[in-house]
Protein backbone atom coordinates (compact mmCIF):
# COMPACT_ATOMS: atom_id res chain seq x y z
CA UNK A 1 0.00 0.00 0.00
CA UNK A 2 2.69 2.47 -0.26
CA UNK A 3 2.82 4.87 -2.84
CA UNK A 4 5.59 5.39 -4.84
CA UNK A 5 6.53 9.85 -5.21
CA UNK A 6 8.49 9.98 -8.30
CA UNK A 7 9.85 13.02 -9.95
CA UNK A 8 6.84 13.10 -12.16
CA UNK A 9 4.12 12.25 -9.92
CA UNK A 10 5.81 14.98 -7.56
CA UNK A 11 5.72 17.74 -10.98
CA UNK A 12 2.21 16.60 -11.34
CA UNK A 13 1.24 17.81 -8.03
CA UNK A 14 2.84 20.62 -7.71
CA UNK A 15 1.07 21.98 -10.96
CA UNK A 16 -1.89 21.16 -9.80
CA UNK A 17 -1.40 23.04 -6.27
CA UNK A 18 -0.05 26.14 -8.26
CA UNK A 19 -3.48 26.15 -10.45
CA UNK A 20 -5.60 25.65 -7.29
CA UNK A 21 -3.47 28.95 -5.89
CA UNK A 22 -4.18 30.38 -8.88
CA UNK A 23 -7.92 29.97 -9.35
CA UNK A 24 -8.39 30.82 -5.41
CA UNK A 25 -6.53 34.12 -6.01
CA UNK A 26 -9.15 34.78 -9.43
CA UNK A 27 -11.73 34.56 -7.53
CA UNK A 28 -10.48 36.33 -4.63
CA UNK A 29 -9.86 38.87 -6.83
CA UNK A 30 -13.13 38.54 -8.92
CA UNK A 31 -14.93 39.22 -5.74
CA UNK A 32 -12.83 42.47 -4.95
CA UNK A 33 -13.12 43.29 -8.61
CA UNK A 34 -16.99 43.48 -8.82
CA UNK A 35 -17.84 44.98 -5.05
CA UNK A 36 -15.53 47.83 -6.55
CA UNK A 37 -18.20 47.80 -9.70
CA UNK A 38 -20.90 47.54 -7.41
CA UNK A 39 -19.62 50.08 -4.67
CA UNK A 40 -17.24 52.14 -6.09
CA UNK A 41 -14.64 53.39 -3.77
CA UNK A 42 -14.40 57.10 -5.22
CA UNK A 43 -13.28 60.41 -3.68
CA UNK A 44 -17.28 62.23 -2.64
CA UNK A 45 -16.41 65.08 -4.97
CA UNK A 46 -19.31 66.28 -6.57
CA UNK A 47 -19.47 67.71 -9.94
CA UNK A 48 -20.41 70.97 -9.57
CA UNK A 49 -18.46 72.81 -7.08
CA UNK A 50 -20.16 75.16 -5.11
CA UNK A 51 -18.27 78.10 -3.51
CA UNK A 52 -20.03 79.97 -0.71
CA UNK A 53 -19.20 83.11 0.15
CA UNK A 54 -19.55 85.32 3.34
CA UNK A 55 -17.07 84.08 6.06
CA UNK A 56 -14.65 87.25 6.91
CA UNK A 57 -11.78 84.86 8.14
CA UNK A 58 -11.71 83.07 4.98
CA UNK A 59 -10.16 85.42 1.83
CA UNK A 60 -12.72 86.12 -0.54
CA UNK A 61 -12.11 83.34 -3.68
CA UNK A 62 -13.02 84.07 -6.76
CA UNK A 63 -16.12 82.42 -8.32
CA UNK A 64 -15.36 80.19 -11.44
CA UNK A 65 -17.40 81.28 -14.86
CA UNK A 66 -19.22 79.07 -15.96
CA UNK A 67 -17.13 77.57 -18.63
CA UNK A 68 -15.04 76.68 -15.42
CA UNK A 69 -17.56 74.58 -14.37
CA UNK A 70 -18.23 73.01 -17.37
CA UNK A 71 -14.60 71.96 -17.86
CA UNK A 72 -14.35 70.52 -14.38
CA UNK A 73 -17.43 68.63 -14.64
CA UNK A 74 -15.97 67.40 -18.20
CA UNK A 75 -12.78 66.40 -16.48
CA UNK A 76 -15.03 64.59 -13.82
CA UNK A 77 -16.52 62.34 -15.99
CA UNK A 78 -13.15 61.54 -17.81
CA UNK A 79 -12.23 60.18 -14.49
CA UNK A 80 -15.25 58.28 -13.66
CA UNK A 81 -15.20 56.82 -16.46
CA UNK A 82 -11.81 55.51 -16.90
CA UNK A 83 -12.09 54.17 -12.96
CA UNK A 84 -15.11 52.64 -14.40
CA UNK A 85 -13.28 50.98 -17.37
CA UNK A 86 -10.34 50.08 -15.16
CA UNK A 87 -12.83 48.27 -12.29
CA UNK A 88 -14.27 46.58 -15.56
CA UNK A 89 -10.69 45.41 -17.13
CA UNK A 90 -9.78 44.27 -13.75
CA UNK A 91 -13.03 42.12 -13.08
CA UNK A 92 -12.66 40.58 -16.49
CA UNK A 93 -8.61 39.61 -16.07
CA UNK A 94 -9.99 38.12 -12.23
CA UNK A 95 -12.41 36.06 -14.57
CA UNK A 96 -9.68 35.02 -17.52
CA UNK A 97 -7.30 34.02 -14.30
CA UNK A 98 -10.15 31.70 -12.54
CA UNK A 99 -10.72 29.96 -15.90
CA UNK A 100 -7.81 29.91 -18.07
CA UNK A 101 -5.68 27.29 -15.17
CA UNK A 102 -8.74 25.01 -15.08
CA UNK A 103 -8.07 22.63 -18.25
CA UNK A 104 -4.20 22.59 -16.72
CA UNK A 105 -5.60 21.23 -13.72
CA UNK A 106 -8.05 18.94 -14.82
CA UNK A 107 -4.96 17.50 -17.76
CA UNK A 108 -2.09 16.92 -14.78
CA UNK A 109 -5.24 15.73 -12.31
CA UNK A 110 -6.08 13.00 -14.91
CA UNK A 111 -2.37 12.02 -15.18
CA UNK A 112 -1.88 11.68 -11.45
CA UNK A 113 -5.23 9.47 -11.13
CA UNK A 114 -4.49 6.78 -13.27
CA UNK A 115 -0.86 6.02 -11.76
CA UNK A 116 -2.61 6.28 -8.36
CA UNK A 117 -4.99 3.79 -9.45
CA UNK A 118 -2.15 1.10 -10.68
CA UNK A 119 -0.33 1.82 -7.37
CA UNK A 120 -3.38 0.07 -5.22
Amino acid sequence: MAKTWSIKNLYFYLVCLATLFIVVGGFITTVNSAAEILLPNKPNVPLIYVYYRGDPAVPEQKTPSLSELEKMRAEQERMDHYYNSWAMRRLLNAIALMIIPIPFYLYHWKQVKPKLGRDK
